[in-house]
């Protein structure tokens, strides 16, 4: 049996590791030496490969090249929470992008046929479910005469003529369709769908229109957005028929952002009164002033600078009072 080795320099435990040994009657394990008879120092393990970094210290794939750089700057508790929120996002936006691509190919298939549907009064999603259910109930019905009498209620509708040649209005009539009735109900149908998306042209312009006017009007009234669901609520009901008037009358039906509103324009009203007062006051200083400088009898022209031009004036005030 070989001898089993001791790879280590600790003596204690190469001791502890003799006497366990000895007691259990197993071979004394060696100790591995040097060529100089001196404990071998212990092998080194194997370095364990370096663990990859974290994904969120990479940018996330949504963000410009441009950015990439500032990535490493932010705070690495940040970055894990952003990285997060982008995952959720991409996992939130990846369903959503597959039904919106199936909802613009229906819409492609459809737009051909959207006046005639609109025409027939009913919603596109409902039309393509009531074309759907013909279509498996053909496919799909086992009794062939239900089958049959399925396809003759289609063709009725559709005003087709099952029994003969096209040629024959009777067979029509006995079918319960005039083909005159049934192309004139087409012509009104086609009218009626076209009626009707320019209703709806009109509608969407008209809401652009409003929600411009909303937008503007909420950038000039401080309160709009407290005030915003009375609004709703009493231009739904009629009891305001402009925005101006549903928004003070919203105010007026919350007592407190009424009392809210009143202080602030009572401030207002103050601070403009003292601004007036303030300008007239400066008005009517500046007026005393000018008519104290225009006394009569004071002579305003600047004195002589020389002895003779003294002497003129002095005459001259003599001459005035004779």
């Amino acid at each position: 049996m070989d001898t089993p080795q001791v790879e280590t320099d600790d003596r204690r435990a190469i001791l502890e590791q003799g006497f366990d040994a000895a007691e259990k009657g197993e071979p004394i394990p060696s100790v591995a030496r040097d060529e100089a008879g001196r404990f071998a120092p212990k092998p080194q393990e194997a370095a364990e490969p370096p663990a990859d970094p974290p994904v969120w210290e990479r940018p996330p794939a949504s963000w410009k090249k441009d950015y990439h750089q500032q990535w490493g700057t932010i705070d690495p508790k940040v970055r894990e929470y952003v990285w997060q929120r982008e995952e959720q996002m991409r996992k939130g936006v990846e369903p959503l992008l597959t039904k919106a691509q199936f909802a613009d190919a229906m819409h492609q298939a459809i737009e051909p046929y959207r006046e005639t549907i609109r025409g027939l009064g009913i919603p596109e999603h409902e039309a393509v479910a009531a074309l759907m259910k013909a279509d498996y109930t053909l496919r799909t019905t086992n009794d062939p005469a239900a089958r049959a009498a399925y396809f003759q209620q289609l063709a009725q509708a559709y005003g087709v003529n099952l029994g003969g040649s096209q040629n024959a209005p009777q067979a029509n009539t006995q079918q319960g369709v005039d083909p005159v009735v049934w192309q004139l109900q087409n012509e009104l149908n086609k009218v009626r769908g076209e009626v009707m998306g320019w209703k709806q042209q009109q509608e969407m312009v008209e809401n652009q229109a409003l929600l411009g006017e909303i937008e503007s009007f909420s950038q000039k009234a401080e309160h709009f957005e407290d005030a915003r669901p009375t609004m709703i609520q009493l231009l739904q009901s009629g009891m305001a028929q402009t925005l101006d008037e549903a928004y003070e009358k919203a105010i007026r039906l919350d007592s407190a952002l009424f009392e809210r509103v009143n202080s602030a324009r009572q401030a207002e009203a103050q601070a403009k009164a003292a601004q007036d007062a303030n300008r007239a006051a400066k008005v009517a200083r500046a007026a005393a002033v000018s008519v104290r400088s225009a006394t009569p009898g004071t002579n305003t022209a600047p004195k002589a600078a020389n002895r003779r031009a003294m002497l003129e004036e002095a005459l001259a005030e003599t001459e005035s009072r004779l």
